[in-house]
């Protein structure tokens, strides 16, 4: 969706340490991929304006609306740093490429930005991940979840020799693995950091917005929401939120945080980030409340044993209509 990956664009940090540094000495020999490679790989994506009618809004909805956009880019640079820890500096090389870039070197340059922008990395996802950038390393399976150079099975070691509740951290959605000082051994290589200390900064400052928004709103579901998520940024605590999520009720329905497990092709275990702000359309609703008023008769009737049936459905499964407005992050690659 170009206008979202125009707005990634905008929203890359400028990172001090060279690319070459960030590769850590991995990088493939795999050339750059020609501009009519990218032309061809870039044209299976169709662009869509997206949006919503936000004319029904009231003023203070709509300024609430925009902080939680914003705080929805900030999930976009995260989730840059965790499918690779060289990401923010090659974007930055790529992007100042682009701009520099004279005569025929610099369409390439402008589509190979925007590819990395559309794959949040140098690997074409529906190619099996090729390399598309020269330079890059082969697709980390373990993202920026773990120490670069550590091993899928150094990890696992590690991690079952742990004591229950240390493993337990350490395996948990919201932690990233680091290791510990040189020569550092045994149950003492690595340590699991929590979303809220790797990411404080990012964090805060969405935590930041999310108040913002919550003081800005008039509606008392979207309210607790916010106020709980922004709660679980820094505390890495996302019960209670993930029910005030559940139990939502308002014209703006915003999805943002850690959820999807799918970039730790290692063990599954990590979160990424990632946003949908949107916006209720409650003409479409309306017209499936049908089916909504037939979901409690559906469940009786499944052809399973009575005690796996839920007895009361209906009020904990609402059918809405929403038009997005902005997403990011694992949700927009």
């Amino acid at each position: 969706m170009k206008s979202i990956a125009i707005a990634a664009a905008l929203l890359i940090p400028i990172a001090a340490a060279g690319l070459a540094a960030q590769a850590g000495g991995h990088a493939v020999t795999d050339p750059a991929a020609s501009l009519t490679d990218l032309r061809t790989m870039t044209a299976r994506f169709a662009p869509a304006d997206i949006g919503a009618d936000i004319s029904a809004l009231p003023d203070r909805e709509r300024k609430a609306l925009a902080r939680l956009i914003e705080a929805a880019k900030i999930m976009d640079s995260l989730f840059l740093r965790q499918v690779w820890a060289g990401n923010d500096a090659m974007a930055h090389d790529l992007a100042h490429r682009a701009v520099r870039a004279a005569g025929p070197a610099r369409a390439a340059a402008h589509a190979r930005l925007h590819y990395f922008l559309i794959n949040k990395g140098p690997w074409s996802r529906l190619d099996h991940n090729k390399v598309f950038v020269a330079g890059a390393p082969a697709k980390p399976e373990g993202a920026n979840f773990y120490p670069e150079g550590a091993t899928k099975d150094e990890i696992e070691r590690w991690l079952d020799a742990l004591p229950a509740d240390q493993k337990a951290k350490a395996t948990g959605f919201f932690t990233t693995i680091r290791r510990n000082t040189a020569g550092s051994a045994g149950l003492e290589a690595f340590r699991a950091v929590p979303y809220s200390l790797e990411y404080q900064a990012e964090l805060s400052l969405a935590a930041a917005l999310l108040r913002e928004a919550a003081q800005l709103t008039a509606q008392p579901t979207l309210q607790k929401f916010l106020t709980t998520r922004a709660d679980a940024f820094l505390t890495d605590d996302y019960y209670a939120s993930d029910v005030a999520w559940m139990e939502l009720d308002a014209s703006i329905e915003p999805t943002i945080g850690p959820y999807e497990v799918y970039e730790d092709e290692w063990f599954n275990f990590k979160a990424a980030f990632e946003a949908f702000i949107t916006v209720r359309d409650d003409v479409e609703t309306q017209k499936l409340q049908s089916f909504a008023s037939h979901l409690q008769g559906l469940e009786n009737a499944l052809p399973i044993d009575p005690r796996y049936r839920n007895p009361q459905l209906g009020a904990l499964a609402p059918i809405r209509v929403v038009n997005v407005v902005f997403s990011a992050g694992d949700g927009n690659r």
